[in-house]
Formats: structure tokens, C-alpha cells, sequence
């Protein structure tokens, strides 16, 4: 756990991520003094960190895909089809992943929240709510996962910004 009090680092090792993910948050918001317990690496390898298209981490820009409004809220169809064929391919190579890992699908808005779950319920049935958890970043937030699926929603031809991270990645 990382507590922040006005910018400054109060818990400076952290117990949770795989040191390849740590590294980021440390580097970007923390000036390099975030720290891996002790055995990290070992203690977070799951056996999908060493396939080429997962790895611990992976960034995927859905560059043809663009945002929709429903209800005050965002969604993107691409994204949606991209996250079902990754966990798609992750079950198919790793099957046992449905039931020992722990599974989140997670995005910025309700809408897109929304449409994934009834993508999923309808590729995988309503049996498929067992095995994953749908919820927006403030609905999971302090929950931890084995698996991440990380829907941003905002893409599109010539986007530039992800709004927050954009002047983390992309000046």
C-alpha cells in the first residue's frame, strides 16, 4: 500500500506489483524511491509474464478505434473487441488462468464498463462474472488482481493525450 500526504512518499516499499510494473509509478510520481520488497519478482511471476503478447505489462494502442457517448459517459467498441480476444487468447493458452488467477477488467467510465461486461456475458455466458471482475477505476480501487485489463476508452486517428497521462507519456 502507498499512502501520499501533500506529494511526499510516506510508505516507500511496496508489496503488491511486479517489480517490471513498480518501476513506473516509482520513476513517474515518486522520483525513484518506491522499492520492491524483498523476492518480488518470484513472488509476482505468473507463467503469462514470459509469452510475447501479455509479458508483465503490456501497452496496446487501438489506434482505429474512436469514443462514443452513451448516457454521459464514454465508451469504444474496438477496445472492447480487443480486450475479449486478449482474454480470449490468455485462456487459450493459459487455461488455467480461469481458475487460479484472479481477473480484472477495468476502465475510466461506466459506459465502457458496461458494454464489456455484456460482451463478455455474451461470448463466455453469465457464468463468466465468477471469473472476472467488471468495475470502473474508482469502483476497484484497493482491490488487487492477478490480471488487469485496462481499458483507457479514449483513442482514435490523431489522438495525442490520454487526459491525466498527458503529460506523463506524450510531451
Amino acid at each position: 500500500m502507498i499512502i501520499v500526504i501533500n506529494t511526499h512518499l510516506v510508505v516507500s516499499i511496496q508489496y503488491r506489483m511486479h517489480p517490471d510494473i513498480s518501476s513506473l509509478p516509482s520513476r513517474l510520481f515518486y522520483g525513484n524511491r518506491l522499492l520492491d520488497g524483498p523476492g518480488m519478482s518470484m513472488n509476482t511471476k505468473q507463467p503469462w509474464h514470459e509469452h510475447e503478447r501479455f509479458g508483465s505489462y503490456k501497452f496496446i494502442n487501438v489506434s482505429w478505434g474512436s469514443e462514443e457517448s452513451k448516457l454521459h459517459s464514454l465508451w469504444n467498441a474496438s477496445e472492447c473487441d480487443v480486450a475479449l480476444d486478449l482474454y480470449t487468447l490468455l485462456i487459450k493458452e493459459f487455461p488455467q488462468v480461469k481458475s487460479v488467477a484472479r481477473i480484472g477488467v477495468v476502465s475510466m467510465y461506466k459506459a465502457q464498463v458496461s458494454e464489456l461486461r455484456r460482451r463478455f456475458i455474451k461470448s463466455f455466458g453469465d457464468q463468466i462474472l465468477q471469473h472476472i471482475d467488471f468495475n470502473t477505476v474508482d469502483g476497484f480501487q484497493g482491490q488487487e488482481k492477478d490480471v488487469i485489463i485496462l481499458s483507457c476508452v479514449r483513442s482514435g486517428p490523431g489522438l495525442q493525450t490520454v487526459g491525466f497521462l498527458s503529460g506523463i507519456f506524450f510531451s
